[in-house]
Parts: structure tokens; C-alpha cells; sequence
């Protein structure tokens, strides 16, 4: 009976000892925003067509109030520049920019 006895607090020891516990995980650190979305929107707004990287504007397509970076999409349209919020809304544009030119800002 002892031996049995032993035996099971031996098993029980290795048991809850086999594996230690995991070391508490480090507090999740916020990621920094991607920079075309980082920057919240922050001074006067640029009319569509005359904004340039820095300035707050609004795409042409979706109407969302964006920072243009350098890495902001962009087409070129009857001598100026047109800024976008992303990829899409500019080939949006490129396909017919007079339906998104007519738009109210």
C-alpha cells in the first residue's frame, strides 16, 4: 500500500512539475499604423486636385479624408494630381474620372 501510495504522488509530483508553466506573455504592444492611414486627418482640407504629400485631402472616389503620403495612389488627370485613399478608387477614377470629377466636395 505504501509503495502504491508512493508511487501515485510520484506520478501526481511529475505530473503537475513535467512541464513548467509558460512564462506570462509580454504585454501586447500597440503596432504603429501603416503611414497612409496612420496620420488622422489634421488641418485645413485640400480641395481634391491641389493637395500635395502632407496635406490633408479627400478621395475624389469615396469622399474619405486621408494624409497624402508618397506612397498615396495617385493619377495624373488634365495637369494635376489626384490623391486616393487606396489602389482601388484610383483605377475607380482612371476609368472615368468626369463621373467623379462632377461629384460635390
Amino acid at each position: 500500500m505504501k509503495m502504491l501510495a508512493s508511487c501515485m504522488f510520484c506520478s501526481f509530483a511529475l505530473a503537475a512539475c513535467g512541464g513548467a508553466a509558460p512564462a506570462p506573455a509580454a504585454p501586447a504592444e500597440t503596432p504603429a499604423a501603416p503611414a497612409t492611414a496612420a496620420a488622422a486627418p489634421s488641418g485645413p482640407i485640400k480641395p481634391i486636385g491641389e493637395a500635395t504629400v502632407g496635406d490633408t485631402s479627400k478621395c475624389p472616389v469615396s469622399g474619405e479624408e486621408f494624409v497624402v503620403t508618397a506612397d498615396s495612389p495617385k493619377v495624373e488627370h488634365e495637369g494635376k494630381t489626384y490623391y486616393f485613399c487606396c489602389s482601388g478608387c484610383a483605377k475607380k477614377f482612371a476609368s472615368d474620372p468626369a463621373k467623379y470629377l462632377t461629384k460635390k466636395d
